[in-house]
């Protein structure tokens, strides 16, 4: 494996998980995972997030469902993600990256309208997320140690289900269903120091320490809605137990602006905070070119517009393949 390799997978798959925190709480891990990988013109990735958002929160504080008065008091957001990437790398300094998820969501909420009881409505459903493509560009000298640098840009298409079963006639918000409809353009920037670390056996393995940085602009999609744009700032680095097994540890932290809430009834004074995760996690590569991952974040700040739910911990776990 070189550096190159290795650059090109930690960038791409730390911009891949980048998205919308929508008022019903549907949301991604914003996670670098920072994979190695065997040397390869392509590599496929399949990976499976499980993310359970059923705690109401005002600000920096837990609190009860309907805290503070809304049209829709959020109640629970299940969300099981699983998505596809493929990484085409034609020469040592250029990869081109697209990855597709498929969204299996619960979503429960408390309809309130003045006159009427309220109504708790509830959907459950499947479909095809948004198709997520994008180019990076390696700087950098081939020595295994040393500091690589990287430039990323890329776009979202609105590819994914916009059309959901509804409850009593509704569906959920534009962003809570797998496509919201919009395009989005992203663009990051990447660094990367090796050093040489001792494993517990007595050899030495190389230490990656990662750094990087994307931000998101969303446009509008279904219903004119328009997500918040997006920063997102990751720190990561993996040790070697030994050359087939290593763990991890990554910080990750998200700012996004409120929603747009479009032609819709949603409350944009309820989207949008501030979150910063720990993420512990381990990599085993069996044999050459396969490595098997997994991990969970965890939430050490969030600071919640209005009020939302959000998830105690989220858990993920993939499969990587060069050919």
């Amino acid at each position: 494996m070189t550096w190159r390799q290795f650059l090109v997978l930690a960038v791409v798959v730390s911009l891949f998980p980048t998205a919308a925190h929508a008022s019903c709480g549907s949301e991604q891990c914003p996670i670098d995972l920072g994979l190695p990988w065997e040397h390869s013109v392509f590599t496929f990735d399949l990976s499976q997030q499980y993310i359970d958002q059923d705690q109401p929160r005002v600000g920096t504080h837990d609190v009860a469902v309907g805290a503070i008065p809304s049209p829709e008091d959020e109640v629970r957001t299940l969300n099981r993600i699983s998505t596809a990437r493929g990484v085409y790398r034609p020469t040592a300094l250029w990869s081109i990256a697209a990855s597709l998820p498929f969204v299996s969501r619960y979503h429960e909420h408390i309809h309130n309208e003045v006159g009427l009881p309220p109504e708790r409505q509830r959907w459950s459903y499947d479909g095809v997320g948004d198709l997520q493509v994008q180019a990076t560009r390696l700087f950098g000298g081939a020595q295994p140690q040393g500091v690589r640098y990287s430039l990323t840009a890329g776009l979202k298409a609105p590819t994914g289900l916009t059309e959901v079963p509804t409850d009593n006639g509704e569906q959920p918000e534009p962003p809570a269903r797998p496509g919201d409809g919009a395009w989005s353009f992203l663009a990051g920037a990447g660094v990367e120091w090796r050093v040489s670390a001792k494993m517990p056996g007595g050899a030495y393995g190389s230490l990656p320490i990662r750094l990087s940085a994307q931000g998101r602009a969303n446009g509008r999609g279904t219903e004119d809605y328009r997500v918040g744009s997006e920063a997102q700032l990751h720190l990561g680095s993996d040790y070697p137990l030994t050359r087939a097994v290593g763990i991890g540890l990554s910080a990750d932290a998200r700012v996004r602006a409120k929603d747009d809430v479009g032609l819709t009834d949603a409350e944009p004074g309820n989207t949008g905070g501030s979150w910063v995760y720990l993420s512990p996690g381990f990599r085993i590569s069996p044999r050459g070119g396969t490595a098997l991952y997994g991990g969970v974040q965890l939430p050490v700040y969030r600071r919640i517009n209005g009020i939302n739910i959000v998830s105690d911990r989220n858990f993920y776990a993939g499969l990587t393949r060069a050919f």
